[in-house]
């Protein structure tokens, strides 16, 4: 049985290895299939797809769309044509309001004497959709903290200094956009938004409602419980088992690719079949 990680980002967006060389590690390390989830792009996708026919791994067109929800939420989708029109609306969006804010953060930071500028951000990251995570890493590349992990607890994150917060394409147009795009909208790991009991049931329920057909269950940092508990509620609410690391290269580097943290991303390909069965009723 092969092992498969549906949920990977490239230098597309804030990974650090190119869509080539992020297939060329999946082969390396035996896994059948992958997918590529950049944040709110595609631009990886045509490279990873060529790069997969020539190496024999098997790459799944996809995406991860910040959605508004409460303070915010990640879908995936999966299966998704990446030239499809259907994607436009979402993208356009996700431009519009990233530029918006980064150029927000960038001034309050020139504004406090730190000669950070948007021209040297887009050289040293050509082709990618600019975050946070890019300027957490100039940062650290220019000594103001030790890590990206630092210049998040210090800088970045909600509450510090220089958080400016965007406005997320609702919910239910980022599912309606994969979904018009031939993908399946995913539930990307539903742990991370801090929702418990009656607050957890409501945002899957509304998740669904929208049209989403299945939810990340496998997922790096989650344990045998927290995996078992949410396979159950996918049951439950008659959505697919999906998982994958969350893999950013060197960005994150105590997540691998295929096995997570700590060996907890065990993804069987039979969960690639599940949501093949999916994809095909959407």
């Amino acid at each position: 049985m092969g092992k498969i990680d549906l949920h990977i980002h490239t230098s597309a967006s804030d990974g650090t290895f190119t869509p080539r060389e992020t297939v060329e590690l999946a082969g390396k390390l035996g896994l059948s299939a992958i997918a590529i989830t950049d944040h709110d792009t595609v631009a990886g996708v045509k490279d990873a797809l060529i790069a997969g026919e020539e190496l024999g791994v098997k790459v799944i067109p996809g995406i991860e769309i910040s959605a508004g929800y409460d303070d915010g939420v990640h879908i995936l989708g999966l299966f998704i044509d990446p030239k499809s029109v259907a994607l436009r609306p979402a993208l356009d969006w996700v431009i519009r309001e990233r530029e918006a804010r980064n150029e927000r953060i960038v001034n309050a930071m020139v504004s406090d004497g730190i000669p950070i500028s948007l021209q040297e951000l887009q050289t040293a990251n050509p082709n990618a959709v600019l975050g946070r995570p890019h300027i957490a890493q100039w940062l650290m590349n220019n000594g103001y903290v030790s890590s990206m992990v630092e210049a998040f607890d210090r800088y970045l994150d909600k509450g510090r200094v220089y958080y400016r917060s965007r406005q997320r394409i609702p919910l239910s147009d980022a599912v309606s956009c994969i979904r018009n795009a031939g993908g399946v909208a995913v539930i990307a790991h539903p742990l991370q938004y801090g929702y418990e009991g009656t607050e957890m049931e409501t945002f899957i329920r509304t998740c669904v409602d929208e049209g989403c057909r299945a939810m990340e269950c496998i997922y790096s940092g989650y344990g045998r419980e927290q995996r078992e508990m949410l396979v159950s509620m996918a049951a439950e609410y008659g959505l697919a088992v999906s998982g994958g690391s969350d893999f950013h290269g060197k960005r994150k580097p105590h997540i691998q690719m295929g096995w997570g943290i700590d060996g907890e991303v065990s993804v069987p390909d039979s969960v690639l079949e599940g949501l093949l069965q999916i994809a095909k009723k959407c």
